[in-house]
């Protein structure tokens, strides 16, 4: 499994797409496996990503008195990028779970429990592109951070309905999301 180190290695479009499908399918696998869900991945998708994230780095350094944006830029270049490009194509549903989920019938779990995973099941299948491209650049940026601010469910969830509704490239918007977060902890 590929470790993100610095921003930097992401410029290699190898190392991009494997950092990049390798996170969306595989960070969450202790929530999703137990609900009865698998994200499929496309590579070529995340090869437009890396375009796209590559482009508007060059964008981004033109403008720039040091030519070398900073990790919150890179960051929000990052998730634009992912954003736009939809990595995630599909999601694998294990329909016994699923039903078991929707029935209260899990075994172990009881009814709130199964009425809570369900609603994880929901968010995620609507917003999995949003919530994994939002976790992979925030944990990106996070490494260049002196503290440790996780984020809350509650501003992952915002942040998934604003990435949704806001496709379009946003990286200024986004900029300052990233820069705002540390700086406010």
């Amino acid at each position: 499994m590929p470790v993100f180190l610095r921003f930097e290695h992401l410029d290699n479009e190898a190392h991009f797409v494997e950092v990049v499908c390798t996170h969306l399918r595989d960070a969450w696998t202790e929530v999703t496996a137990p609900v009865g869900l698998t994200p499929a991945v496309d590579a070529e998708r995340a090869k437009l990503a890396f375009g796209a994230y590559t482009q508007t780095l060059k964008e981004i350094t033109k403008l720039l008195h040091s030519q070398n944006p900073d990790h919150y830029k890179r960051a929000a270049a990052l998730l634009d990028a992912l954003n736009r490009t939809e990595v995630i194509t599909d999601l694998e549903l294990d329909g016994p779970t699923l039903e078991s989920l929707e029935d209260n019938t899990a075994l172990g779990l009881s009814v709130d429990d199964c009425k809570f995973r369900l609603k994880f099941v929901r968010f995620y299948s609507e917003y999995c592109n949003q919530l994994m491209a939002f976790d992979l650049a925030f944990r990106c940026c996070a490494a260049y951070e002196k503290t440790d601010i996780p984020y809350n469910p509650n501003y992952l969830e915002n942040m998934c309905h604003y990435l949704k509704e806001h496709a379009h490239p946003n990286v200024d918007a986004l900029y300052m999301i990233f820069k705002s977060y540390w700086f406010s902890g």
